[in-house]
């Protein structure tokens, strides 16, 4: 590979990353009149924040109803509540009282993003989980409007360089201080210094294999799970930071396992990607509205679907158990579980499941439908179509008595049995870190003494802190805006440039 190209000094900041983390930092950078590189790892732009299905958060916002009375103080306390006490306070703090503004921010005249839309999500008091009502995902829509914004500037202006295909290699520090990084471009190392360096590289829950993996290093237990995250999503910012500046790393065993990962299946129902790795996301969005989740062994229902994820997940482990002789080749020590949804809540998220649909990831059927899948599941079982008639026909009492034994409070519409039902097949899956560099409110790295690095920040998936031990719906891009936001704000106050 040869020595380092020395590129020009940069009176301005390096970005590295560009899901929704980057992409705020590098606009609040800009439209602060402060230059900017930015370096992406693959050939686009998005990372994980395109695959958001479910929304972005926030309290007191314009879109919640008068009858929502949700709070910013309501807010701390789910997240501090779902973060199990290992949530930094001044971050979570950070994170809700700022919310509105992301959510603002995002919505109004500079980027005009659709986020009308706003449902509950599992572990939330109230609902403040937005999404427009497009046919877009949340997620994917967002990241399109941010992009097209930094088009502009890239045509238009001299502050902004992207160098997309472009991973991290180093970071250099020099007088106690990180002044630039080093990358790999087209086999080629290229040096560059700045006056500031943002780490927005994502998180570790793809990195499996190697000596590297950070997996491997902190929950090998977790190595046979599937995963919902991209393949770039390595833990790149949080082993450099660590090996090269001594940046602080904190809950690196936190992982969040989502309960709901597709188990997608082609239309002859043989064995397709049942036993690979990776899964599409059913969005939290789907049980939000009113979906259920039915155990393959009983044809019943077995947890309030709108607990946190990590209940949703121990109890789908517990409960959801396939057998050996399953027509779809899935390995025997896989939970699987199916997700219902009835005519009345599909049309709440008619785009979504329709989509899901598309990509064979649900289907549309009676109850009937519903058994056969339960049986191929289960070959041997005892469940037949009346019980998961009982199923739904107990849900509806449920929703008219408001009294669920497992606690959940709300539930969509009542299933219609003459009609068809929505449905598909779900496992938990490997889906977000908690855990990465410490940061303060400011979204300052720290290191092992608790000290600030000079000149280095650390946004979104790469930081921990936020979240705890578990995160809550929604959250994520909401954490990548507010603290993107935060960042750019100190960048441009500290350096005056």
């Amino acid at each position: 590979m040869g020595g380092a190209l020395v590129e020009p000094d940069l009176e301005g900041v390096i970005v590295i990353g560009s899901g929704l983390a980057g992409l705020t930092t590098t606009l609040q950078l800009l439209q602060k009149g402060i230059k900017v590189t930015l370096l992406e790892k693959t050939d686009k732009f998005g990372g994980n924040s395109a695959k958001a299905s479910s929304g972005i958060n926030g309290a007191e916002t314009k879109f919640q109803s008068e009858e929502n009375k949700d709070s910013i103080e309501a807010f701390q306390q789910d997240t501090i509540k779902s973060g199990k006490g290992l949530s930094k306070p001044d971050l979570v703090k950070t994170l809700t009282k700022n919310s509105a503004a992301a959510i603002e921010w995002l919505s109004g005249d500079y980027l005009g993003i659709d986020l009308s839309k706003v449902t509950k999500l599992g572990g939330h008091s109230h609902a403040r989980t937005h999404r427009g009502g497009g046919k877009l995902p949340p997620g994917f829509a967002i990241i399109s409007e941010l992009t097209k914004k930094l088009e502009i500037y890239s045509n238009e202006a001299e502050n902004l360089k992207i160098k997309k295909q472009a991973s991290l290699k180093k970071l250099l520090f020099e007088n106690n201080q990180v002044n630039g990084v080093e990358y790999i471009l087209d086999d080629q190392i290229h040096q560059i210094k700045a006056k500031a360096v943002v780490l927005a590289t994502g998180g570790f829950s793809a990195s499996f294999d190697g000596d590297k993996s950070l997996l491997k290093k902190y929950r090998p237990d977790l190595l046979n799970l599937p995963l919902t995250n991209g393949v770039q999503t390595t833990g790149d910012g949080q082993r450099i930071a660590e090996r090269d500046v001594g940046a602080k790393l904190i809950h690196m065993d936190q992982i969040q396992i989502h309960p709901t990962g597709f188990v997608q299946l082609k239309p002859n129902d043989e064995l397709s990607s049942a036993a690979n790795k990776w899964k599409f996301l059913c969005g939290e969005l789907i049980r939000g509205i009113g979906g259920i989740l039915i155990s393959p062994q009983t044809g019943g229902r077995f947890v309030n679907e709108l607990s946190t994820r990590d209940i949703v997940t121990d109890a789908i482990n517990k409960n959801c158990h396939i057998s050996q002789n399953n027509l779809y080749g899935i390995e025997e020590d896989k939970k699987i579980c199916l997700i219902v949804v009835g005519e009345k809540d599909y049309l709440k998220a008619k785009n979504h499941i329709d989509f899901y649909m598309f990509q064979n990831l649900m289907f549309k059927g009676t109850i009937k439908d519903l058994a056969k899948r339960v049986k191929d599941l289960n070959p041997y079982t005892e469940v037949k179509e009346d019980d998961l008639k009982n199923t739904l026909i107990n849900y509806n009492k449920i929703i008219k008595s408001q009294g669920d034994r497992y606690g959940r409070l709300d539930f969509g519409h009542e299933f219609i049995l003459e009609q068809e039902l929505y449905y598909g097949l779900v496992t938990p899956s490997i889906h977000f870190s908690m855990g990465g560099i410490e940061i303060n409110q400011y979204g300052q790295a720290q290191n092992k003494d608790g000290q600030v690095i000079p000149n280095l920040y650390a946004v979104g998936e790469v930081s921990g802190g936020v979240h705890g031990g578990n995160r809550l719906g929604g959250s994520s891009l909401l954490e990548c805006v507010v603290f993107g936001t935060v960042v750019g704000k100190h960048i441009s106050t500290k350096y005056k440039l």
